[in-house]
């Protein structure tokens, strides 16, 4: 008697370990296209990536060159490299605190098209479940300046958005941690009383109003309706199109003289001494630029592009996938399709996430699921190439709702994809970025590494970076555990 395969098995709702999945998954990574294709190396950004869910269609500011020709003869105040969160946030910080400063900013690509248009569409505060490893590996002090700058960026980018009437598909939903194991919910449930406790007794330091409220087991059920949980962790959380945002952080940036070159790859930096101080050279494929400082805002393809910082083997880049999918059944009346959720301990699931599209946004009752890495022998990890997409990934992303949702949500039939992409994100071992000055080389500044967290960390590390670049000391909020030089002393995991 044959074995069921992977869509059959979700069909009837099994619950299948990852050994099952492999045999009858496909293993192999394909084209948006459907043709194989080679294995990009070097490290840089892939000429050719999928195409993002978001990035269709292309903003306005896709292609921009500000001026036709790289303008190689100008000594400009900053040269930001990358254009995704990080690098938009750092260009908009400065250029709002003076507007008379010259900033050049490169992009290997097309605008925004790194994994700040590639992710999933969450923007919340999902490592503060972690602060009790935090208080562990940094003290207390510490721990919590973590957690409030992570509430604080959220925050800060939600009030980016009203405030610029940002069309970006923004929503305020609620949220969740979901577990499917007993052991792993009882540890998330201790992780929210110490949470509550620290809250009480540091008001002034903990991150205030977004309290976290646990569900045990039927109750959990009954309010998330998902079927198969053990319990869920909720507060407050947000959705939108990441892409449609950074793209208008970028646009205001260009408002107040940004000059952005996109389609324009950094090949090499190189530090010049003059007489009277020291600039920087950036080599790309059109010309090289130069500048007083240079601001890496290249996450993933960080170690590409600076030996130092791949000699530390502390970045290592991740390839993380997405899927958008429309259920079979009608989700415009349907409260279970008004939330977000992430969760790890489901079979084949690593963090994987999940929004939707809310009755008004384009794309209304689309389902965007991200994860699945645990389906991937390397775990993804050391890859660089987003031009393909693994299909054992894609056919559980596009088949796993139909489980944890339950068939009378998703429907009867097979959801129908609407798209599959990838991106590269970077890891760190102690999984926090990586924000400041870089070692004994003058004026090179960092911001990158954002573990895949890049919307609850880098619009406030880029607050931190440019007062630093600005006024030469760290904010005194700034957490010591971000700070870039950890990589050359191994950091602390």
């Amino acid at each position: 008697m044959r074995s069921p395969s992977f869509v059959e098995a979700l069909a009837v709702g099994s619950l299948i370990t990852p050994t099952a999945w492999a045999a009858t998954i496909p293993t192999e990574s394909y084209s948006p296209s459907g043709n194989n294709v080679s294995v990009h190396l070097d490290g840089f950004p892939h000429p050719n990536p999928t195409k993002s869910y978001w990035q269709d269609p292309p903003h306005r500011i896709t292609n921009l060159r500000s001026t036709p020709d790289l303008p190689t003869d100008q000594l400009f105040d900053y040269v930001i490299i990358g254009s995704g969160v990080t690098g938009a946030a750092t260009a908009f910080k400065l250029l709002s605190r003076n507007p008379d400063l010259s900033v050049l900013m490169l992009e290997a690509r097309t605008a925004a098209s790194g994994a700040s248009g590639r992710n999933g569409g969450h923007c919340k505060t999902g490592g503060y479940k972690k602060i009790k490893q935090w208080v562990d590996l940094y003290g207390e002090d510490e721990a919590l300046k973590i957690g409030k700058l992570e509430q604080d960026c959220v925050s800060d980018v939600r009030d980016f958005v009203h405030r610029y009437n940002v069309s970006s598909g923004w929503r305020d939903v609620e949220t969740a941690d979901l577990y499917y194991t007993q052991d792993e919910f009882e540890k998330a449930a201790a992780v929210v009383e110490f949470q509550d406790e620290l809250r009480r007794r540091r008001p002034d330091h903990a991150p205030q109003n977004n309290a976290r409220t646990v569900f045990r087991g039927q109750e959990a059920r009954d309010h998330w309706r998902w079927p198969e949980i053990s319990g869920a962790v909720t507060y407050a959380g947000h959705t939108q199109n990441p892409y449609l945002t950074v793209c208008a952080m970028l646009e205001l940036s260009l408002e107040k003289g940004l000059n952005l070159q996109t389609n324009t790859m950094a090949l090499q930096l190189t530090q010049v001494s003059g007489p009277s101080d020291t600039k920087w050279e950036v080599k790309t494929d059109r010309g090289t630029v130069k500048g007083s400082k240079v601001v890496l805002a290249t996450n993933g393809f960080t170690p590409a592009l600076h030996p130092g910082f791949a000699a530390t083997r502390f970045l290592e880049p991740v390839r993380n996938q997405a899927t958008a999918v429309r259920p079979a059944a009608d989700t415009s009346q349907n409260p279970v399709f008004r939330r977000s959720q992430g969760y790890s301990d489901f079979p084949g699931a690593s963090g994987d996430y999940v929004t939707v599209r809310q009755p008004g946004d384009a794309g209304a009752g689309t389902v965007v699921y991200g994860g699945g890495q645990g389906l991937s022998p390397t775990g993804e990890r050391n890859l660089t190439d987003d031009s393909v997409v693994d299909g054992r990934i894609a056919a559980y992303l596009r088949g796993v709702g139909r489980v944890t949702y339950g068939h009378r949500h998703w429907g009867e039939a097979a959801a129908a994809p609407a798209a599959d992409w990838t991106g590269i994100v970077c890891r760190t071992p102690d999984g926090l970025p990586v924000v400041g000055a870089v070692p004994r080389e003058a004026g090179l500044w960092a911001a990158v590494c954002m573990n895949g967290h890049g919307m609850a960390w880098a619009f406030r590390s880029a607050e931190a970076l440019v007062e630093m670049m600005v006024e030469g000391a760290a904010p005194a909020w700034f957490p010591e555990p971000f700070r870039a030089d950890r990589a050359w002393k191994g950091g602390r995991h």
